[in-house]
């Protein structure tokens, strides 16, 4: 008898989870992880990619900058040649130069005298106006994989530099191209990251281009 009333019902299935539904959790689980885990991982790589992209573009644009400051005081005629561009065995440029230096600390780049000549040479340091040496060269060029700035006291291939420096390393390409007065330069740098996908190293390239107006056209 029930007086009427309708029998209550269970609001949870007493028999439980059903093999199926326990076999469908056990295949959707962890192809859902293994997809948020590889989204992570994703986003993680092309983070870190646009850091080491960000960190080339940096440091090959500051190189260029201030190789630009410097070979911008040189004179871009070829009579006399203050300016020299050569290649290298990998097909990088050898770029050699002077600029007016006051090497006897006298405050000016010329001779005394009614007819005065600038004094070209080069400096040991970029961004110097004194001591500079006279008829010396400044020299970039590519040696195992790295950008040297020498200063060299004569323009002769196995001249050993007075100074040595490096500006620049995992430098793939060096390229220098004089038209009259401009110099048209790019710089391509190399970098590897291996953070995600598992740590296998990605070699990442990044090249910067610049264009130098030079304006000591005086012998």
């Amino acid at each position: 008898m029930n007086n009427g009333k309708e029998p209550s019902k269970n609001l949870f299935n007493p028999q439980g989870f059903t093999l199926i539904e326990l076999a469908f959790v056990l295949v959707i689980f962890p192809t859902l992880m293994i997809s948020i885990f590889s989204v992570l991982d994703m986003a993680n790589v092309i983070f870190h990619t646009n850091d080491v992209y960000s960190r080339l573009n940096q440091s090959a644009m500051q190189t260029l900058r201030s190789i630009s400051r410097e070979i911008g005081q040189t004179n871009p005629n070829p009579t006399p040649p203050h300016l020299n561009i050569t290649r290298d065995a990998g097909n990088n440029s050898i770029v050699a130069f002077q600029i007016p230096v006051d090497w006897d600390n006298d405050g000016d780049v010329i001779t005394a005298g009614v007819n005065p000549n600038v004094e070209w040479g080069a400096y040991d340091e970029v961004g110097r106006f004194q001591s500079g040496r006279l008829n010396g060269w400044t020299r970039y060029s590519v040696v195992s994989s790295q950008l040297i700035r020498e200063v060299i006291q004569a323009l002769d291939a196995g001249q050993n530099p007075v100074m040595r420096r490096v500006i620049a390393n995992n430098v793939q390409n060096f390229n220098a191209v004089q038209t009259q007065n401009i110099l048209s330069m790019t710089l391509t740098l190399s970098g590897t990251d291996t953070i995600g996908q598992a740590g296998r190293q990605r070699t990442i390239q990044t090249t910067f281009a610049s264009d130098t107006v030079l304006r000591n056209a005086v012998n």
